[in-house]
């Protein structure tokens, strides 16, 4: 008999239900192990459920970047599959747009090498973007389109899957935040949480931002966190649209960034926030499933876990809005969020074995990594054939060179 003490008895507990946390969940349960979800809030409380939900292909680094992402594309549509068609997973192509000619001709240098990594890219005029993208700006005077791009609605899809893991008999304990690892000498035998032990011969953690709190576990990591935040519309007229992404702020592009020819000047917000405020920007626009402009994304709060959005991100997201798309000045905002994302020096997350315990953390483009970073854990776990553990180690020379 279970003592009053013990909350669950399980092969594998995973603390976390962000995408990172739900992802792994689902291979593990995949492959027969019996798995608990452990999350201090609700599945989706963190950056997870509140993204936009874009999968950019063609802004990721060439190799093993561009591979992840394309992977990470696929199993979207095995989850299609497995759980239904429930999330909004659109396969419409990504935009990046431009405003001037400086920024063109570095995008020409951007197309070029895109192409040397297997990506079928095109340069267009405006009018050419635009048959792709409705809400491609008045401002922008050519875009590159790449058909790999996709979203998907994330809401929708923690919310999905969480559902179905509940369905395939893994225990779900919300609003459970954990306290400490318990140990058995030199073996984890679980967590300790507020509400009880939960014994498990495993524990993953996927705990996004919140992974700097495994200091106290005595595991360091080189997790860097932000905040990232994003402002949302009033529905507007929704027809169907490539996702875009503009030139006001490249701080999560590294495809162009790391190009020779790359000038940061050219791609600064105009009005000099991050300048002034230590804030960075990733110019992005898209549409939500209602029809909301989801506009952003002011990164700043670095090293913290405050959640708030600030005021000057918003600032910055709203004069970029109303230079842009000055007819919808008249529009309401409905949402103004900050979600906490974390990071790593060579911008890969972190999967690996440490401490007798599993990570799954750095995720600053988690929607093209989380669903290939799930699949890993799992194969380190089940002792599988796995083709990107030695890329996502801890130890990866990468991570210490920068």
């Amino acid at each position: 008999m279970m003592s009053p003490d013990v909350l669950a008895t399980t092969d594998i507990v995973v603390v976390g239900a962000g995408l990172a946390g739900l992802c792994t969940a689902f291979e593990l349960r995949q492959r027969g192990f019996d798995v608990a979800v452990v999350e201090q809030r609700f599945p989706g409380y963190g950056a997870s459920g509140r993204g936009p939900g874009c999968l950019w292909v063609q802004t990721r680094r060439s190799g093993v970047e561009i591979a992840i992402a394309r992977v990470a594309k696929a199993k979207y549509a095995e989850y299609v599959e497995a759980i239904g068609d429930v999330f909004e997973y659109r396969r419409l192509g990504g935009l990046f747009f431009f405003e001037s000619e400086e920024q063109g001709r570095i995008l020409e240098d951007y197309v070029r090498d895109r192409r040397s990594a297997g990506l079928e890219v095109e340069l267009m005029t405006a009018t050419q973007a635009a048959k792709h993208a409705p809400l491609l700006p008045a401002t922008a005077i050519g875009a590159v389109y790449c058909a790999e791009d996709a979203q998907l609605d994330t809401q929708q899809f923690t919310s999905a899957l969480s559902a179905a893991l509940v369905r395939s008999e893994v225990r779900m304990y919300e609003n459970t935040a954990v306290l400490s690892v318990i140990r058995q000498g030199d073996h984890v035998a679980g967590v300790r949480t507020v509400r009880g032990d939960i014994r498990a011969s495993g524990v993953v953690w996927a705990t996004g931002a919140w992974t700097l709190n495994l200091e106290a576990e005595g595991v360091s990591l080189p997790i860097t966190t932000a905040r990232m935040g994003q402002v949302v519309t009033q529905p507007v007229d929704q027809r169907p649209s490539a996702i875009l992404h503009g030139p006001r702020g490249v701080a999560l592009c590294g495809a162009l960034t790391d190009l020779p020819t790359f000038d940061a000047e050219h791609f600064a917000h105009p009005h000099g926030v991050e300048r002034a405020s230590g804030m960075a920007y990733d110019d992005g626009l898209s549409q939500s499933r209602t029809g909301a402009l989801v506009i952003g994304a002011g990164i700043d709060a670095y090293g913290s876990l405050n959640p708030h959005i600030s005021v000057v991100s918003t600032a910055s997201m709203i004069s970029t809005t109303l230079e842009r798309y000055p007819e919808h000045a008249h529009l309401g905002v409905t949402g103004l969020w900050a979600g906490l994302m974390s990071d790593t020096p060579d911008h890969l997350p972190i999967v690996d074995r440490l401490d007798g315990t599993y990570v799954n953390a750095g995720h600053s483009w988690g929607v093209a990594s989380v669903p290939v970073a799930g699949q890993v854990i799992a194969e380190l776990i089940a002792g599988e054939q796995s083709e990107f553990a030695t890329a996502l180690r801890a130890d990866r020379p990468s991570l210490a060179a920068r």
